[in-house]
């Protein structure tokens, strides 16, 4: 709340300074593609008044304002929101555990196996040979 506050105060100063800036400001000066205070060889005035009126500054302060209290309010939104998903143990999006290897297998069932590959051997053969 107090950095919202903060945030409002130094954009409604930093406009009001713009304005009264701009209204006194010296000439500024093109010099290519860069702007400047200061002449250079062959610069060009640039008029850099503010043309806007008293009504339209306001409305931009206030459209400003706005924004910045929007901005405070989805902040808030989205901590909150964070928060619920990390009290639900919402799932994880980052690396995953290393899963355990599977026991090895005793000597009973390799000899298992074995047997059952010489069976399917020995009737694939006798099959052939018939």
């Amino acid at each position: 709340m107090r950095h919202g506050f903060v945030l409002l105060s130094c954009t409604l100063a930093l406009g009001t300074a713009a304005s009264a800036w701009a209204q006194d400001a010296a000439p500024v000066y093109r010099c290519g593609n860069s702007y400047s205070a200061k002449p250079c060889p062959g610069a060009k005035t640039v008029d850099a008044a503010d043309s806007r009126s008293e009504d339209q500054r306001a409305a931009g302060q206030a459209a400003a304002a706005r924004d910045a209290a929007t901005a405070r309010q989805m902040a808030a939104d989205r901590r909150a929101s964070e928060r619920d998903a990390a009290k639900s143990g919402a799932a994880n999006i980052g690396p995953q555990a290393a899963r355990p290897a599977p026991a090895a297998a005793s000597k009973a069932q390799k000899a298992d196996r074995k047997k059952a590959r010489v069976k399917r051997v020995a009737k694939a053969k006798k099959q052939k040979a018939q």
